[in-house]
């Protein structure tokens, strides 16, 4: 179908016109904010945690589902304590599940995310329930939990890691003869390789920081994603 001028739209009288939304406050599009470098940090959880929770399958687990909790835009991590201050006041943005993985070097723990932030929090037990005699994680548990925790603050280490998907097409970055970027194009030919590195597999930059960016062995451009680790009071 072919683009039409106003006039040959044939526009419908729709009713009484109202004022629409601001464009000052339409959300953000598109943007993305770098996560502040690796380290330690203080973190204070948002005054009310009511609906920033989903539920996802977990077919081979019982219960057959887990949920997540979401750090938002609308509610973030506030970062309140960070090294020289740098980052004081500024939201950080995550997401951790209740869903248990062994843990330790003998494996012989098995936790969740979620399980070290209450912890850190000051709870001593999972939220369980019994199923055929055995103890499972309690999904309305854990947000019930969770929410008398509202504004509460932690510790924690923020560490970075890089993924590449498997299930994506890879992203590789665009040279000019220089060899400085000039952009970054998707190759719809090669999925990623799945390939996963830590903070420890990848070399810190010239000025003694760790990369955002860096390139898999597959050629794909992977960009950090920011953990925390070692949650504390």
């Amino acid at each position: 179908m072919s683009p039409k001028s106003l006039q040959e739209l044939d526009l419908k009288d729709e009713g009484t016109v109202v004022a629409g939304d601001s464009l000052a406050d339409l959300p953000t599009f598109g943007n993305f904010t770098p996560p502040p470098q690796p380290g330690p940090f203080r973190f204070k959880r948002p005054a009310a945690l009511n609906t920033c929770y989903e539920l996802y399958d977990t077919p081979a687990k019982v219960p057959p589902q887990r949920v997540r909790i979401i750090f938002d835009q609308d509610h973030p991590l506030e970062i309140t304590q960070s090294a020289g201050g740098k980052y004081n006041g500024t939201p950080f943005l995550t997401r951790m599940s209740n869903e248990e993985r062994s843990r330790g070097k003998d494996k012989a723990i098995s936790a969740s995310d979620w399980d070290y932030l209450l912890r850190a929090l000051g709870e001593t037990a999972k939220p369980t329930r019994l199923v055929a005699g055995a103890k499972v994680p309690d999904n309305r548990g854990y947000i019930e939990t969770t929410k008398k925790h509202a504004g509460k603050e932690f510790g924690a280490d923020i560490r970075y890691s890089w993924k590449c998907d498997d299930r994506r097409n890879i992203r590789v970055a665009l040279t000019d003869a220089t060899g400085a970027r000039t952009g970054v194009q998707e190759v719809e030919t090669q999925k990623g390789c799945g390939n996963a590195y830590y903070g420890d597999d990848v070399p810190k930059q010239p000025d003694g920081t760790t990369p955002l960016e860096i390139t898999c062995q597959c050629g794909a451009l992977l960009r950090a994603f920011a953990n925390l680790d070692n949650l504390r009071a």
